[in-house]
């Protein structure tokens, strides 16, 4: 949401209006700005309404324009903005805006509400479409306004792909290599999201946008005690098992030989998240699952984890000590890891979970005996359990 930032004040000199700084501002050595009779018209609207569509529609009203000039208004009113927050003259609170498109989501028992326009909305959030109208648990808003050019804090993370920083209020992320996002701001309990990206719906851009929004899921999940594995998942025995390995160890052509050979069937190609519900284990289905496009809206009763190595000739279980099994586990997950506290979460979740699951690590070829040996040991470990109860 945009806002006057402290220290300036509109009045009109002589034929000109002028934006005049005071305080803090003229001390930091800040310029007065002179407006025209249109920008200061926009200065004095955005009391009243932050929102591009309503200043426009009220610019275009003002000056009795056809409605059809809107688009070029519109742009012309972004560049204005953009000047301004360039400036340091406008800022914006980390706050939801109203949106005339809204899209209601349920994940993982998790509300959220996407904002923005529905042009934007990637498909593959089509089936998990909520018609709960509650107060969501993270709400998104997509806007098309450029992001504040205000420092942006320290340095959390950065590779090639995401940088984030922590400020005051709330992280900041940037996605280098995802041009239609220019920035996206998070505050500190997750509940709300602003993505500043570009208005045009190419499908690289929605491919984006869906992938950008995974990381935000994420870590609110992750507060609510859901945590995510880089995993794929199929159900046998009515539970979910969890085969996962390092890019090209095969986790696909594994889950795949088992629903060749036995039949099971697959729930997610890619990505798993798993909680705890009164004493047991779940997984949750969720739409991010890599390029597979194996996934479900369902959740199933966790059953194990199979962490899976490469081995050219044979198949055979590697015996972890408990430190291993936790650590193993831990670092197959994808949940946020920014800061020590958010580590110690998701070491701490690991940890339940290899104390509670069986957790096996099996070397295996790329063929049919590996899937045979692992649904032989899985089937005579849960008959074992069942004969103990």
């Amino acid at each position: 949401m945009l806002k006057h930032s402290s220290g300036y004040t509109l009045k009109k000199v002589g034929n000109s209006w002028y934006l005049l700084p005071f305080g803090q501002q003229v001390a930091d050595q800040h310029k007065a700005v002179v407006l025209n009779e249109t920008g200061a018209f926009l200065w004095n609207t955005l009391e009243h309404t932050s929102d591009l569509e309503e200043l426009t529609h009220h610019l275009a009203r003002y000056y009795e324009v056809p409605e059809s000039t809107c688009p070029e208004l519109r742009e012309d009113v972004q560049t204005f903005f953009r000047q301004l927050l360039s400036f340091g003259i406008l800022e914006e609170n980390l706050a939801p805006k109203r949106r005339d498109d809204t899209l209601n989501l349920e994940i993982a028992g998790l509300l959220l509400r996407l904002n923005g326009p529905a042009s934007l909305f990637p498909k593959e959030f089509s089936a998990f479409a909520s018609e709960k109208s509650e107060l969501p648990d993270q709400e998104i808003d997509l806007v098309t306004l450029p992001p504040s050019p205000k420092a942006n804090g320290t340095v959390l993370l950065r590779n090639p792909e995401l940088t984030v920083m922590e400020a005051a209020d709330r992280y900041v992320f940037l996605f280098p290599t995802m041009k239609n996002i220019r920035e996206a701001s998070m505050t500190k309990d997750g509940s709300y999201v602003r993505i500043s990206c570009a208005p045009i719906s190419t499908e690289e851009n929605l491919a984006n946008l869906f992938h950008a929004i995974r990381l935000f899921f994420l870590f609110l999940a992750q507060k609510r005690g859901r945590f995510a594995l880089h995993s794929a998942s199929l159900l046998y025995q009515g539970k979910a098992w969890l085969f996962s390995g390092h890019s090209g160890m095969g986790k696909s052509t594994h889950t795949n030989l088992w629903k060749e050979l036995f039949g099971t069937p697959l729930l997610n190609g890619d990505l798993n998240l798993i909680g705890e519900e009164n004493g047991q284990f779940f997984v949750y289905g969720i739409p991010w699952c890599g390029t597979s496009g194996i996934c479900t809206t369902e959740k199933q009763r966790l059953g194990g984890i199979v962490l899976l190595g490469r081995d050219a000739k044979d198949n055979r279980f590697e015996i972890m000590t408990p430190a291993e099994r936790v650590l193993r586990v831990m670092q197959r997950m994808i949940s946020p890891p920014w800061t020590a506290g958010l580590m110690k979460k998701n070491l701490a979740f690991a940890e339940e979970i290899a104390n509670e699951k069986p957790v096996y690590f099996l070397r295996c070829t790329k063929n049919d005996t590996a899937a045979e040996v692992m649904h032989h040991r899985i089937t005579e470990d849960e008959l074992a359990q069942e004969a103990l109860k």
